[in-house]
């Protein structure tokens, strides 16, 4: 930052100098601007190559991820993280919850939630309501759900490790060892997530009052705090403001709210949910 600012006042200095002594500020206005264009250029290339390959690598990223190539893009996002690119918080924790493209880890879901939330990422509100009405009870039937990789992942990785280690069968082991550090480096410490039903409802709240009925997940979140106000978990009962909520989850064509409700009205344990 202090770099940035000293460039930003050189370059300032250097044009108020070309404008200001070199004849009247109306004389060569073509050779004037031709400099300073070449002195911007000079100070600034290096900011404008950095931000042109965060935002290239987060578009690539966001591709992969509607493609299916899931591997691929939790490694964009990680490296866009690593620039401290805000925007892959969001995508990390669902992909960390979930398992898409790395392994399920709910203590990451839950620490890049938070992160997202502190940077303005009001739908990981409601990513971290499920993740405290849940905690990591969840993860074998994610593991089911979805694979880690596909196909399509699962056979680039290979083909890259073949040919790193074409020269022979050292280079092989030298290249497997290579991707299995790279994985430690990238894992972060697990320990068990009980649920909590209290900050599931706060945060449940929280996010029903930001949010805005066309949001994509406003209609699970009316259905898990209808659940929540049913069975009474995390909030004193209330059958009829309950039913209010079913009915306009039901409304927004809500993924869950069936499966919800029928867990409500039979009084059985939730135990999968639709992310």
């Amino acid at each position: 930052m202090f770099l940035f600012i000293i460039k930003t006042l050189t370059s300032f200095g250097l044009i108020y100098a070309i404008f200001g002594f070199y004849g009247n500020v109306s004389d060569n206005l073509f050779v004037k601007s031709l400099l300073c264009v070449c002195i911007l250029l000079a100070t600034y290339w290096v900011d404008l190559y950095r931000f042109s390959k965060i935002f290239l690598n987060y578009f690539r990223a966001v591709r992969c991820l509607k493609k299916g190539r899931y591997y691929k893009a939790f490694s964009l996002f990680e490296r866009l993280l690593s620039a401290e690119f805000a925007p892959s918080l969001p995508h990390l924790a669902r992909m960390r919850f979930i398992g898409l493209g790395t392994n399920i880890n709910v203590n990451a879901a839950k620490y890049f939630s938070e992160r997202a939330i502190r940077n303005d990422y009001q739908e990981c509100i409601y990513l971290l309501a499920v993740i405290n009405f849940f905690g990591d009870s969840l993860s074998e039937y994610f593991t089911k759900t979805y694979g880690r990789m596909n196909d399509a992942d699962v056979s680039a990785k290979k083909k890259k490790i073949i040919k790193k280690g074409a020269g022979g069968t050292g280079k092989v082991a030298e290249a497997e060892k290579t991707s299995a550090t790279k994985k430690r480096r990238t894992s972060v410490h697990y320990s068990p997530i009980t649920p909590d039903y209290n900050e599931c409802v706060f945060h449940l709240q929280s996010y029903l009052e930001k949010a805005s009925e066309t949001d994509r997940d406003y209609g699970d979140a009316c259905a898990l705090m209808a659940y929540c106000l049913y069975t009474g978990k995390g909030v004193p009962k209330n059958i009829e403001k309950s039913n209010d909520l079913f009915r306009h989850a039901a409304m927004l064509r809500a993924k869950n709210v069936d499966y919800l409700k029928n867990c409500a009205l039979n009084n059985t344990e939730v135990s999968n949910y639709s992310i």
